[in-house]
């Protein structure tokens, strides 16, 4: 397993075009870019991004979701074709950077709606249509268990991808545990479809915290995933409040690669 830290984690401490350089000083070579508003979305600044990328490799890249992601599911074709617009923006900067995933996460879970997939086929349907938008830019979707999101419980997401042949999928530690269940459930619906791990820690009041800085067992879960021979990339996908100081989450870095390097 490949070990990164996604510029997400770096959200209000650094600009985007500068969490390379900040990434590399710790010692960290792999990441995923979040695209943290629509002027980045914008060709001119991903060509810029690439510029200072000076051999970080990018696995993947996520936008903020409730930007436009629902509206790629949408009833009418007009609200359906306006985002997909942006998702092909987010495509143009996934291959441009060089990633091969998009960490997608879907429509929200509103209050007093459904928090099932109500009609497969139609996820299904509106699933392989940008399936083939990506493709055309070498990227693939990678559906993520986001507990705020639809696709948050281990039976829905495996539905999904049993529909979607061409899906792949990223389990989120935090988003499981936030679901309700233990998040080998998760690798175990998603099995050899998954591409990437997000990781972060929960302490015992349910609040986010930096990879070892919690009461979640990472030792213990990645002996689990590997005892199914499944190989995705790794990244600490933490919040700007879990952490005041570089040094703490690149000693969070040093944490999980020794349980990683020793496995």
């Amino acid at each position: 397993m490949n070990l990164g830290i996604s510029t997400a984690s770096l959200y209000t401490k650094f600009a985007t075009e500068n969490c390379f350089s900040a990434l590399r000083d710790i010692g960290v070579d792999t990441t995923e870019v979040f695209f943290s508003s629509f002027s980045e979305y914008e060709k001119g600044f991903v060509d810029a991004l690439v510029t200072r990328q000076n051999g970080m490799k990018v696995h993947s890249v996520h936008a903020v979701s409730n930007q436009f992601e629902g509206e790629l599911f949408a009833k009418t074709q007009r609200v359906r074709d306006d985002a997909e617009q942006l998702f092909r923006k987010i495509c143009y900067g996934a291959n441009a950077l060089g990633a091969k995933y998009y960490t997608f996460h879907g429509p929200l879970s509103l209050k007093k709606s459904p928090s099932t997939v109500s009609d497969p086929g139609e996820i299904a349907e509106h699933f392989n249509r940008l399936s083939i938008i990506a493709r055309t830019y070498g990227v693939t979707i990678a559906v993520e268990n986001v507990h705020y999101c639809k696709f948050s419980t281990p039976e829905i997401i495996k539905s999904v991808l049993k529909a979607c042949p061409s899906l792949m999928a990223t389990v989120d530690v935090k988003h499981a545990l936030y679901s309700g269940y233990d998040p080998i459930r998760f690798i175990d619906a998603v099995q050899d479809r998954l591409v990437t791990l997000h990781v972060n820690d929960v302490d015992r009041d349910d609040n986010t915290a930096l990879p070892g800085k919690g009461r979640f067992n990472f030792e213990k879960f990645f002996k689990e995933v590997s005892k199914r021979d499944i190989h995705s990339t790794v990244l600490i996908e933490a919040y700007p409040k879990d952490f005041t100081y570089m040094t703490e989450i690149a000693d969070s870095y040093k944490y999980l690669k020794e349980i990683i390097d020793n496995l």
